[in-house]
């Protein structure tokens, strides 16, 4: 998804060769905002001049790095480094600052964000909440469905088809008002889903939700797709993850 580059150091915190490690800090009130999310170690990494951090969680005030224990010894508390992140071919430079340690792993906050910044990880960070939030709905209630899988979150709903001769046939994502879709036959497809507002006269009835299909499909919407399937843990995340890579789409 992206690599975050930690550059030069712009202040040394503790001066010990081996700060004392330090408890995680309990989470924040406001779950919902600050929250972090646990990630896959393909999809993210932190690269400096001497080693690449595997990243293992992510909130929008920071994240969480592996490192080894010659890093360990190296990163001290309120260390301040200079980042770089490259993501769907956007720059983004901030600056983080070593918050805590324990057990070789290392915690960076943003240090003192820009309002560009703090949107930048709260964009970040949102296809992983969405994916997190997903869990399947009862199989007894899809009796009626066969061959398609419901998967339901915060805001966000996936159905796939699968065809048990072919495989893969299908799959509808929505959230946030995004639409994005797959088929076997007809390829792939973006779009909005808008509520009939009650004020509005028309055919369908009121607060039916519409479906409005891009004239050609948004790269944007397609790569929030791909972030979101990315970060998912249900077991067909990978073959829907396929399906957009092989439309030969920059994802």
């Amino acid at each position: 998804m992206f690599r975050i580059f930690l550059s030069k150091k712009i202040h040394s915190g503790e001066t010990e060769s081996k700060a004392a490690p330090v408890e995680r800090p309990a989470r924040q009130r406001n779950r919902r905002i600050y929250e972090r999310f646990a990630v896959d170690q393909k999809h993210l990494t932190v690269m400096n001049d001497q080693d690449i951090l595997v990243i293992r969680d992510i909130s929008v005030k920071g994240f969480a790095s592996d490192v080894s224990e010659r890093a360990y010894d190296r990163f001290s508390l309120g260390d301040i480094y200079t980042a770089r992140m490259r993501y769907h071919g956007k720059v983004q430079e901030y600056d983080v600052k070593v918050a805590w340690k324990r057990d070789l792993l290392v915690g960076f906050e943003l240090h003192e964000p820009q309002t560009p910044t703090v949107l930048f990880f709260r964009n970040l960070v949102r296809p992983v909440q969405l994916a997190h939030s997903l869990s399947q709905v009862d199989a007894a209630f899809m009796e009626d469905h066969e061959g398609m899988t419901w998967y339901h979150g915060e805001d966000i709903d996936l159905h796939i088809w699968i065809n048990d001769e072919e495989g893969l046939s299908a799959w509808q994502l929505a959230f946030d008002e995004q639409l994005i879709e797959w088929s076997a036959v007809h390829g792939i497809k973006t779009g909005v889903l808008r509520r009939q507002s009650f004020s509005e006269i028309g055919i369908v009835e009121p607060g039916e939700l519409i479906r409005f299909v891009d004239e050609n499909p948004d790269q944007t919407r397609i790569r929030l797709a791909a972030d979101i399937l990315a970060s998912g843990t249900f077991p067909e995340a990978p073959d829907l993850l396929k399906s957009l890579h092989d439309l030969d789409i920059a994802i």
